[in-house]
């Protein structure tokens, strides 16, 4: 089984799900088919077809309101339940229906023929549903198209069983075989998605299932292709039932009994799906290759046109079967991947709207109006002058699907232009192969490629570097000459690996050791893509770069390129003074499963890496080491409930004792969060406790609550609710100060902790009547710490975040008149004011005041634009001085005073227009 696995490309530990839900498709295709080949021939027989226009309208209603019912229901139920609940309740209906045809009532077969349109939809939810609860984003590359694969076999094989089982049973007990396997598919069901993993949950609310179509159909309405689709997709479902109704009364005619319309209907449907899986691995992929995706869309309504000419010609019933056997095969194999593949232009977050509305509300409408076609001329038109409708129909629907071919290749390119490759998509759910190249798409990239925007030109080339044809060879040849870093460093990447010429690879290491960052960080960064015997090696140069982007790109190279040789730097990155490079080196780890487990586990125990290791554990089999990661949250746990204890016993009677506190109660929280990630990894409720952790540092007071009534309903209650009063304060211990906090102190400056120790020397000097600070003496470190605290820009930093920017920062005095900066001089750092105030200049008119805590000067180093005004000092000034080096390097490797910077910006931009012009 593990070679089996291993060509299938499941990984270890994930050949049950993965069995489960291929039997899962298996069952239900096979179950649908068997079916809808009985409850047709039960209608042909019993009703007649004369009566399927009236069911058509029925059927596009009927799925239309299902449609609109489950959208709203699963948006606001527990989708375990519901999943089950439309599993179970569908086989109790097709049951109730069997014992209802002993009676022999007519509207039977009317309610039986609904009940199978509303089954492809609810079978679909159901499979794909539980396939997305178990499956993460990264698997379903993998293994939704074996899911795909085992739903196609299941067709396949439910229509060979068909006639067998007719001959045996007859065609009405045939329900009983579809029961069956409904039964089957329900308990499959529980069986991957056991009640003690999925426990239910309060879901948020969210609009109604109108307000989603109209929001979905606003945004259609947007776009030129989603339109020319939506008319497309409400045409060709007229042509689908308009072939299928001459289809259906000659089937009716040839087979007399239900018995042998259901074996018939069963063996057309598994030589039709056989075929189309067939055309979809061995031909699908190099039509779209040779022709693009969107002409093989056309083809489509050319076969109906070509059917409904030969039925003007003759109608026997083998021309009827030959030609709705090829439209079927086509589309299938060919234009159903396609149509899937053409909403890959829409950004991800609206993706499943829009697919859900062109498949669930034009597609019905078309139904209906197939219906209202037939039954309108049945009465008053010959079957010659409805195959001619029907022809006329299928012209009309050619000039549509040629309208969205040309609107894909605009569509391409917007979507180029926002940064969003599309051409390169995992395999669809509808055909198990890869979708990897468009032909029209191919083309819109090349042109692309010239685009005056260099981004533009970075991701053309980059997708271009993937096509192995002439005219894509000669336009990245072309590149290398651009005016643009990235994008020469791209194409040479792109042409190391198609070209022996020894240049390319000496341009591109030329690149990676440039004097720009931006340059090198490029260059390494897309050596990813050349082979490992160039790239490698420039990469592995590249580990030690003194730029932190150039680090990050090296190690998420290398670990492409050489997986051995980026283990160890990429473990020892964990440490990495710089977040950005932390979690590269994250990543890294991640994509190198073996013998890296270990090595993470190892990286925890140091405070520096402990985070990076944790986000790289996330993605990885633990294997035989939960047992490790257990003991590792028990130790975690204590550690925090040591600082819980600590900050309780600490009363916030001066700043300084407040700084202690906080800062304790900062390395507490830290504590904490790793400890519920650490649970989290091996624990059934992970992602809740994920996402809880996620959210307890949110400025937003009712998300914190919300975050912790998360880890309280979990089944990690017991190890979590003691650290519940780390956040929410109102819990915490309170005392008169004293002996209590005196002693609290006191072991706080012998914690092994550097700066929680510094921070008890400080509250300890205050509390024996140290000299408090003095403006006109530097100060300490600590000193500056207990200042910014008080600055906005500094809001979001945690205590100890604070001592390296105390630490590289200078103080500076001034007298009054004297000037902080000048206009139009460039600005080299930015001043925190400490004591007095500074006008803010322009010419002779004063536009704004600045006093303690304000920072002034920082605009100019954000736009590297000289200064808009004079800073001048009202009295005498003193300020914290912090240089573009540092600050840049702040932004950087501390988010979180990026978001400081905004809050400062927006509070400019708030001010008065005169006032927004300062330095």
């Amino acid at each position: 089984m593990s070679g089996v696995a291993r060509a299938l490309k499941i990984h270890p530990g994930e050949q049950h799900v993965a069995g489960s839900l291929i039997a899962l498709s298996f069952v239900v295709m096979a179950g649908q088919v068997i079916g809808q080949s009985a409850a047709t021939a039960l209608f042909f027989d019993r009703v007649g077809t004369d009566a399927l226009p009236t069911v058509y309208l029925l059927q596009g209603a009927s799925c239309l309101a299902l449609m609109l019912v489950m959208t709203g229901a699963l948006g606001r139920t527990d989708q375990r339940r519901a999943f089950l609940v439309m599993g179970a309740a569908l086989a109790v209906v097709v049951l109730a229906e069997r014992l209802a045809l002993l009676g022999d009532a007519t509207w039977v077969y009317w309610v039986l023929w609904l009940t199978v349109a509303l089954a492809v939809l609810i079978q679909t939810v159901f499979v794909w549903g539980i396939a997305g609860m178990v499956i993460d984003t990264r698997q379903a590359k993998r293994l939704f198209p074996l899911f795909a694969a085992g739903g196609i076999l299941g067709s396949v094989m439910g229509g060979l069983v068909t006639a067998p089982l007719v001959h045996l049973v007859g065609a009405a007990n045939l329900l009983l075989a579809w029961a069956g396997t409904l039964v089957a598919a329900w308990a499959l069901g529980r069986w991957i998605l056991p009640a003690t993993a999925y426990r239910a949950t309060r879901r948020p609310s969210r609009p109604g299932p109108v307000a989603d179509l109209v929001s979905a159909l606003r945004y259609v309405m947007r776009s030129r292709l989603l339109v020319w689709m939506t008319l497309a997709a409400v045409l060709f479902s007229v042509l689908f039932y308009s072939l299928f109704l001459p289809w259906a009364a000659a089937a009716a005619a040839r087979y007399p009994t239900a018995d042998g319309v259901a074996g018939f209907i069963g063996l057309f449907s598994a030589v039709t799906t056989g075929a189309a899986f067939l055309v979809s691995a061995g031909a699908t992929n190099r039509l779209f290759v040779r022709f693009g995706i969107a002409l093989t869309v056309v083809v489509l309504p050319l076969l109906y046109v070509g059917s409904f000419g030969i039925l003007l010609v003759t109608s026997t019933f083998a021309m009827l079967v030959g030609v709705r056997a090829v439209t079927g095969i086509w589309l299938q194999g060919v234009a159903s991947p396609a149509w899937e593949t053409l909403t890959n232009v829409v950004p991800s977050d609206r993706r499943d709207q829009v697919r859900t509305f062109l498949n669930g509300g034009p597609a019905q409408a078309g139904t209906a109006i197939a219906g209202v076609i037939a039954l309108v001329g049945t009465n008053v038109l010959t079957p010659r002058q409805l195959t001619v409708v029907g022809l006329i129909t299928a012209v009309i629907t050619v000039g549509v699907a040629w309208a969205i071919k040309r609107s894909y290749a605009t569509a391409l390119v917007d979507a180029l232009r926002a940064g969003r490759p599309v051409f390169r998509d995992a395999a669809s759910r509808v055909a198990p192969v890869p979708l990897d190249d468009d032909a029209q798409a191919i083309d819109t990239v090349v042109a692309a490629a010239d685009d005056p925007s260099p981004s533009v030109r970075r991701l053309a080339v980059q997708l271009l570097a993937g096509v192995d044809e002439t005219r894509v060879t000669v336009r990245l040849h072309a590149a290398l000459d651009d005016d643009d870093p990235g994008v020469v460093a791209l194409a040479a990447t792109a042409l190391a690996g198609r070209s022996d010429d020894p240049a390319i690879a000496e341009r591109l290491r030329a690149l990676a050791v440039d004097e720009d960052a931006g340059v090198r960080a490029t260059a390494v960064a897309a050596v990813s893509l050349a082979p490992a015997s160039i790239g490698a090696p420039i990469a592995a140069s590249a580990i030690d770069d003194r730029a932190s982007a150039v680090r990050a790109s090296a190690v998420r190279s290398l670990a492409v390129l050489d997986p051995d040789s980026a283990r160890s730097p990429a473990i020892a990155l964990l440490q990495d003074p710089s977040a950005l490079v932390r979690r590269a080196a994250a990543d890294a780890c991640a994509a190198i499963p073996d013998g890296t487990v270990a090595a993470l586990l190892d990286a925890l125990g140091r405070p520096a890496s402990r985070d990076a290791a944790l986000d790289a554990l996330t993605q990885l089999e633990l294997g035989d080491h939960r047992a490790d990661i257990d003991a590792f949250a028990t130790g975690l746990l204590t550690e925090a409930l040591r600082d819980l204890g600590l900050a309780n016993e600490i009363v916030a009677a001066d700043d300084a004792t407040a700084l202690l506190r906080d800062a304790v109660l900062a390395r507490g929280r830290a504590t904490a969060r790793a400890a519920v990630r650490a649970i989290a990894l091996t624990h059934d409720d992970g992602a809740s406790l994920r996402s809880a952790v996620e959210n307890l540092d949110a400025s937003d007071g009712a998300q914190v609550a919300t975050a912790l009534e998360t880890l309280e309903s979990t089944s990690a209650q017991a190890l979590v609710r003691p650290l519940i009063p780390l956040w929410d304060r109102s819990d915490g211990r309170r005392h008169d100060g004293g002996a209590a906090t005196s002693d609290a102190i006191g072991r706080a400056t012998h914690d092994p902790d550097r700066f929680i120790a510094m921070c008890g020397e400080l509250a300890r000097s205050d509390h024996q009547g140290g000299t408090p600070m003095d403006v006109q003496t530097t100060m300490p470190p600590m000193e500056r710490v207990l200042f910014l605290r008080k600055v906005p820009l500094f809001d979001e930093l945690a205590p100890a975040d604070l001592l390296p920017i105390a630490e590289v920062a200078d103080e500076q005095l001034f007298s009054d008149g004297d000037r902080l900066g000048a206009e139009g001089e460039m600005g080299d750092g930015m001043h925190v004011i400490v004591s007095g105030s500074v006008h803010v200049r322009s010419g002779d008119e004063t536009i704004a005041e600045r006093g303690p805590g304000d920072v002034v000067g920082e605009l100019s180093l954000i736009t590297a634009r000289p200064r808009m005004a004079d800073l001048i000092a009202d009295g005498d000034v003193r300020t914290i001085w912090i240089t573009r080096r540092a600050f840049e390097g702040m932004v950087h490797d501390r988010p979180d005073v990026a978001i400081g910077v905004m809050r400062v910006l927006a509070m400019r931009l708030a001010e008065h227009a005169p006032e927004r012009a300062h330095a």
